[in-house]
């Protein structure tokens, strides 16, 4: 880990941004995007550990483990958000797929200064959610946040498994078994990480979420069909995934969507093999909740 925090690459100056204050709006919206193309760029160079990451997380989650994000600042935004958004998307508890981020829940809305550099806290916030074979996930720009190391320490003395997403290369990844190093180098204003380094954790996120609930069953080819339709537009999502697949008209869908109790993968079955909802209900358990198996059962 680097002696001087300042010899970070997120730290140092982008000498392709300077004068940045004195370009025009036009200008200025071109030099950014084209820094951010260095942020997809960095993900694809992480394309190992992160398949490595997807095989842990989805392992954990059948297992009836938790996965876990946490990090500070606009690090532990991502995971809280990330974490948050499982839930709707494939219909997972949300005490399974959690985030943490230094200072609490109200650090999400307003900083709370000191508490990222808090490694005790982190030791503590990870003792009280994870336990052996929980997967934790540290998020950390700078690869060198106290709150985020304390906690990576703490979840391997638990038994957990960990990874840690950086972009520093010289981070400090002894208590982590994944290293996810995202190279996107300087921001294009200097140490805003918020920005490029932000928008690759994300990427590496849902590369990992997406991944890792494809393993677990939690789509059909690229649908998400164990969406959880709790408002109108993820109802009329769910009725044109039901009427897509089992071939029927959207009035149909909808009301084998009811029928169903809300749940497309059970509907998509009591349609295709003409079962009731429970018989549709215990051939999808049998197939692990992988739809395609379920469809293929004779």
């Amino acid at each position: 880990m680097p002696k001087d925090r300042y010899a970070i690459a997120t730290e140092q100056p982008n000498p392709r941004t300077r004068g940045l204050d004195r370009l025009s709006a036009l200008q200025i919206a071109r030099k950014i995007n084209a820094e951010d193309f260095n942020a997809a760029r960095a993900v694809k160079k992480a394309s190992k550990p992160l398949a490595q990451a997807i095989r842990t997380a989805a392992q954990a989650f059948m297992g009836g483990h938790k996965i876990i994000f946490m990090g500070a600042g606009t690090s532990g935004r991502l995971g809280v958000l990330e974490a948050a958004e499982c839930v709707p998307t494939f219909g997972v508890k949300p005490t399974q797929i959690i985030g943490l981020i230094a200072g609490g829940k109200n650090a999400m809305f307003r900083a709370k200064e000191g508490a990222e550099d808090n490694a005790a806290l982190g030791a503590q916030d990870i003792r009280q959610q994870a336990r052996a074979h929980d997967f934790v996930i540290g998020l950390t720009a700078s690869g060198i946040t106290p709150y985020v190391l304390g906690g990576l320490e703490a979840a391997r003395q638990l038994g957990a498994r960990t990874a840690l997403i950086t972009c520093n290369e010289q981070a400090d990844f002894s208590h982590a078994d994944i290293a996810l190093f995202l190279p996107t180098g300087p921001e294009a204003l200097c140490g805003s990480t918020r920005m490029k380094a932000g928008t690759a954790t994300k990427m590496a996120l849902n590369i990992i979420s997406t991944g890792a609930m494809a393993l677990c069953g939690k789509m059909y080819g690229n649908l998400m069909v164990d969406v959880k339709p709790t408002n109108k537009k993820l109802v009329a999502r769910a009725t044109r995934l039901i009427a897509q697949i089992a071939g029927v008209d959207p009035q149909t869908a909808g009301q084998y969507l009811a029928q169903s109790g809300n749940q497309v993968k059970v509907a998509i079955v009591m349609l295709k093999k003409q079962l009731d909802r429970p018989h549709a209900a215990r051939l999808l358990k049998k197939a692990n909740g992988f739809l395609a198996e379920a469809l293929d059962e004779n």
